[in-house]
């Protein structure tokens, strides 16, 4: 999973808690309080120390030393580097700058407490000087994560908090007197610290960057800048853009399932080869529901989705092919042949993988699912695979859908790719599966559909706008629901609740497939980075399977059915080579900040430390 490969769920937890802000005014608010308290501490013990008579004058210094540069640089700051339209506005941008007057405040107190207790005029001025030194670092840093301008006006707009404090400082030092005395070569060090602490950014962003541009010519900071603004802004064209420019073309298979009563339609299925990734609504990540809502408006029938083999190297990196998608799907809801009879669905269970098996005409439809063993995504090219073997085995079929249920997972699920056992057991459960179950007899079917959206089940909780499908197909003997929930995977057991819940119902068989949405990804604090289904508000979801299958039943209609197989040329997507990269990349990006950052950063420290202490 891109979530655990790239970091994706660290990353949105570390924006979660950066930019977990209260409104504009609650932002100025914060930093009015902290002008307010620590003024009155350190203004404390200046008075107590010195015996000054004067300790309103002492404190209305105080007040205008931190006050102007909390209130007034910060708002410059903003002017410098902010925008409206930009992920840094006014609300964030302040908020951000707090963290930094907070870093400073409290430096600046631990100097006026040891002044306090050794009796001294020493310690104060020249943590005020290391505090503002760690504040700008920690400016430059955030600003330089999430602003489009050049990095030198980043670093000008993190300096202007200090550029005020300065201006104050030598406005109000000949006036208020018992304020903290400060090195007599204190301007040298704000200079010096503004080269330090910028060499100090600049050459961690570099250092992040590295293997992106070594590999995919790509910055990261970028590619960080850029994913912030799907995440703050719900922008993900960004993002997009900058995938755009690793993409590899690839040509996708495309299948529908057309249900017609008396020769109008009543339902289609769509088989998405295109995987729905990478995460929240970037790139295909909403395809499902987007291909359910089209249905539904063009056609004017219920639509549903099942997940054809793919994995994130099938993700498209931007929404533009979506119209092309949807033009070869509205192609074979016209062309497809409807048969008045099928064979199927038949259930196989070849040890790992269970396999569903329906045959209509010559063209043939397989589900499969590992569960109860955990399965993630099953690799295009062992789909394809799966389905020449198919055509070897039973040379009269044509066409063969590939669909994986994507139905049962746990932390340590890995997908089925090229090469490896589980492929090789993948290929042969299915061709045995069909062999086996290609002379059973035929029958009519009839069909309800039903979706409904739970409005108690959020993207964060794992349900997305997709909602839940479910179609039911009654034959001459038995009648089976076929379930089909906008999610990314299921939680263990669940599969099993819905079946039994289903069962309950009156129905023989039943499958509960996931679309594999990926606008469930990267929005929820759970170990995995989102929230398979049945994660969260299980109750709730199954109340609603309930009731669509319920819906579904109340509806039946007698029906042909059709399985149509198409193709979508020269689609942008981020391919073995550009994915397999970019997760590498991220995750050695990862470990430089950690490593190199921490490093970097406390020599920056310890520098402004020495500078503050030797001047």
């Amino acid at each position: 999973e891109l979530g655990e490969q790239a970091k994706v769920k660290e990353t949105v937890r570390l924006y979660t808690k950066v930019w977990k802000l209260p409104t504009y005014r609650g932002v100025v608010g914060r930093l009015v309080f902290y002008a307010i308290i620590f003024s009155i501490l350190l203004a404390t013990m200046r008075t107590a120390f010195f015996l000054d008579p004067n300790s309103m004058q002492i404190l209305f210094g105080y007040l205008l030393l931190i006050g102007l540069p909390a209130l007034l640089g910060t708002r410059l700051l903003y002017a410098m580097v902010g925008g409206p339209e930009s992920p840094l506005d006014s609300r964030r941008t302040i908020g951000i700058a707090q963290y930094g007057v907070l870093l400073w405040l409290i430096i600046a107190f631990f100097g006026g407490v040891a002044d306090f207790v050794l009796a001294a005029d020493f310690y104060e001025g020249r943590m005020w000087l290391l505090g503002l030194a760690m504040a700008y670092m920690l400016f430059a840093f955030l600003l330089t994560a999430m602003s489009d301008h050049h990095p030198l006006r980043n670093f000008v707009g993190a300096l202007m908090p200090l550029i005020v404090w300065m201006i104050t400082v030598m406005s109000i030092a000949p006036i208020v007197m018992g304020l903290p005395t400060y090195p007599t070569g204190w301007p040298i060090f704000m200079a010096s610290i503004f080269v330090l602490c910028s060499a100090v950014v600049h050459y961690i962003y570099r250092s992040v960057s590295k293997p992106f541009e070594r590999d995919l010519g790509i910055n990261g900071p970028a590619l960080l800048r850029a994913f912030g603004h799907d995440l703050l802004m719900d922008n993900p064209t960004p993002f997009e853009k900058i995938m755009d420019e690793i993409s590899f073309e690839q040509d996708m298979p495309l299948e529908v399932i057309v249900f017609r009563n008396a020769g109008n339609l009543v339902a289609v299925g769509v088989v998405l080869y295109v995987h729905p990734g990478p995460f929240r609504d970037i790139g295909s990540s909403g395809l499902p529901s987007a291909v359910i809502k089209h249905v539904r408006e063009t056609h004017g029938v219920q639509g549903f989705v099942l997940h054809g083999s793919c994995t994130h190297h099938q993700n498209l990196t931007t929404k533009e092919a979506y119209g092309r998608i949807m033009e070869e799907i509205d192609r074979l809801i016209e062309t497809t042949e409807g048969h008045e009879t099928i064979s199927g669905p038949h259930w196989t269970d070849e040890g790992r993988f269970k396999v569903w098996t329906l045959f209509a005409g010559n063209n043939l439809l397989t589900i499969t699912t590992s569960a109860p063993d955990y399965t993630d995504d099953i690799a295009l090219a062992v789909g394809m695979d799966t389905a020449k073997m198919v055509r070897k085995r039973l040379p009269k079929i044509g066409g063969v859908a590939i669909v994986d249920a994507h139905n049962c997972i746990d932390d340590d699920t890995d997908s089925v790719m090229p090469g490896s056992k589980e492929a090789e057991e993948y290929v042969a459960a299915v061709s045995s599966a069909a062999f086996t179950t290609f002379n059973n007899p035929s029958s009519k079917v009839s069909i309800g559909i039903h979706q409904l959206v739970p409005s108690d089940v959020s993207k964060e909780e794992g349900m997305g706008p997709g909602g839940i499908t479910a179609l039911v197909m009654k034959f001459d003997d038995r009648e089976m629901a076929l379930l089909s929930i906008d999610g990314n995977n299921m939680e263990s057991s669940m599969r099993e609740e819905i079946i039994s819940l289903i069962k309950g119902l009156g129905i023989d068989d039943v499958e509960a497939v996931t679309t594999d949405t990926h606008v469930v990804n990267a929005i929820a604090m759970s170990s995995r980075g989102y929230s398979p289904v049945g994660a969260q508000k299980r109750e709730e979801v199954l109340s609603g399977i309930a009731v669509a299958i319920t819906k579904a039943m109340e509806n039946m209609l007698p029906v042909s059915v059709g399985l149509g197989f198409g193709e979508v040329k020269a689609l942008r997507t981020y391919g073995e080579k550009g994915f397999d990269t970019l997760t590498q990349n991220i995750v050695e990006a990862y470990n430089i900040a950690k490593k190199t950052g921490t490093i970097v950063a406390l020599a920056g420290f310890f520098g402004s430390l020495l500078l503050a202490f030797l001047l």
